[in-house]
């Protein structure tokens, strides 16, 4: 099987409650909604990408445990290649347990990244990268994505890198990246000039060609040279917002992987973005091909 994207990184399993507001200590909450699904920067923009059409692979650890179990079946569920999975027995795979209020969507997250060890250079293999024509990264697994940035670089393989938070390494990570989305709090953390688009100036500094700030309902700015680009979000009834960065992270790539200009890449991964936030949990909203391309000329492009 050919694959398009390869992607190195988080993945976990959520469980999401919906209550009508966030109980008090010692108190009895009826749930307004609740659902298990798969998240994880990495392997939510792998999703989105597969429900566009996209063919692609995702290289991580995990353990046997039932949350690592559930986890790769939901991958291996939407078509997503794990040749490159390890799973280690005995330990703990990442989990989060999400929180959200109905009416106003806001979330509350107790998460744990599990106590597997470090993917390990001997544990990577580097073939992955075969045919590939995008790597997908997002600053976890820190040692093995430096080395696969490394080689995607040396193969010509253009390399994106989502930018949550600020984590040992990363500059290094920025720094062999051709494309970066940051989120705003990263930004202000890397480069607290006050004006977001000083912000970008300095992130640019460090190495990419492109860098695209998301922002939630104020929407995303980009930076490609002289060019400067302010896409607004889409506008939803929302439900909930978990995996919305990761679905505009899915989407920017499948931008990338037709060769459209930065502008077009970012209506993309708004329609993606705003769309996916329709249902409870990062996947179960995600949209298909025809919904994007029809919602980012129509809605976001006008």
């Amino acid at each position: 099987m050919s694959i398009d994207v390869v992607g190195i990184g988080q993945a976990e399993l959520h469980h999401l409650a919906v209550v009508d507001r966030y109980p008090d200590p010692e108190s009895r909450v009826d749930l307004a909604g609740f659902s298990i699904q798969g998240g994880g920067t990495v392997a939510t923009a792998l999703a989105t990408l597969a429900g566009l059409g996209v063919k692609t692979s995702f290289i991580g650890k995990l353990s046997d445990d039932d949350f690592g179990e559930f986890i790769l079946k939901g991958l291996q569920g939407l078509g997503i290649d794990t040749a490159g999975v390890v799973v280690q027995g005995g330990r703990l795979s990442p989990y989060s347990f999400l929180i959200v209020e109905r009416d106003t969507q806001r979330r509350t997250v107790f998460h744990t990244d599990g106590n597997t060890d470090p993917l390990s250079l001997e544990e990577l293999h580097l073939d992955r990268l075969d045919g590939a024509r995008l790597l997908v990264l997002d600053g976890f697994q820190m040692e093995a994505q430096i080395r696969v940035a490394e080689e995607a670089r040396r193969r010509g393989i253009p390399v994106v890198l989502d930018a949550g938070e600020l984590t040992e390494g990363m500059g290094e990570l920025v720094a062999l990246s051709d494309v970066m989305i940051a989120s705003e709090r990263y930004a202000s953390e890397v480069a607290p000039r006050g004006e977001i688009e000083d912000s970008l100036v300095e992130l640019f500094r460090m190495g990419p060609q492109v860098v695209v700030v998301t922002m939630g309902e104020e929407g995303s700015i980009g930076l490609e040279g002289e060019k400067l680009v302010r896409q607004p979000s889409l506008q939803v009834n929302a439900v909930d917002t978990t995996g919305a960065g990761d679905a505009y992270l899915g989407g920017y790539c499948y931008g990338l992987l037709r060769g459209w200009p930065l502008e077009r890449c970012m209506q993309v991964a708004a329609a993606t973005a705003g769309l996916s936030c329709r249902e409870l949990g990062s996947r179960a909203g995600l949209p298909d091909l025809e919904e994007v391309e029809a919602v980012s000329w129509q809605e976001i492009h006008t």
